[in-house]
């Protein structure tokens, strides 16, 4: 079979709410894109996915931008603000929101490999790890942030920008009125 169909499917059996979002899709074709992985799916009447035809038409289609796999890892909601849809709106949304709220049962997995206490001590540090990454990462980014702001200027500050703005508009003002003078000035001569 298909390896994404496969993943999807299992987490979609482990969440049975979603086969039930996808059913009244069935029949529809969607293709989903986090470059440089791509996958073209069938919804079935179960509303699990298989592979499609290779000559299937897309009914809609969810693209990724390759810069959001950092954010789809640590903030999946944030993520998918950056998703483009295409084609039947209501079909990439509706796959788009299972997407999004389906939950893997890590766990569930791990037992059937580890048993249930190693399981649960396992998926219970991965989720400190997962934690302290995203507060380092938070923290990183602060400090990079706050370095190109105040000690190497690279970056623009707000009231900065608002002050420029500001002054542009009274630039354009200023030239406006100096061109309706010139205007006058040559009428008058």
């Amino acid at each position: 079979m298909n390896p994404a169909a496969d993943i999807l499917n299992h987490l979609l059996l482990q969440n049975p709410w979603a086969q039930d979002a996808l059913r009244p899709y069935a029949g529809n074709v969607v293709g989903l894109a986090l470059p440089p992985l791509q996958a073209t799916l069938f919804i079935l009447d179960s509303g699990l996915f298989a592979p499609a035809a290779d000559n299937a038409v897309e009914d809609a289609s969810i693209h990724m931008p390759f810069s959001a796999l950092p954010r789809l890892l640590l903030q999946p909601q944030e993520a998918a603000s950056l998703a483009e849809l295409q084609g039947d709106t209501e079909l990439a949304s509706a796959v788009g929101k299972v997407l999004r709220q389906m939950r893997w049962d890590a766990e569930e997995d791990l037992s059937r490999i580890v048993g249930d206490i190693p399981a649960h001590q396992l998926t219970q540090a991965g989720a400190r790890i997962k934690n302290e990454l995203g507060r380092q990462a938070l923290s990183l980014a602060g400090m990079f942030s706050e370095y190109w702001l105040e000690e190497q200027p690279l970056i623009a500050k707000r009231r900065h920008l608002e002050q420029f703005a500001k002054e542009v508009d009274a630039l354009r003002d200023d030239v406006e009125r100096l061109e309706k003078r010139t205007a006058r000035l040559e009428q008058s001569s």
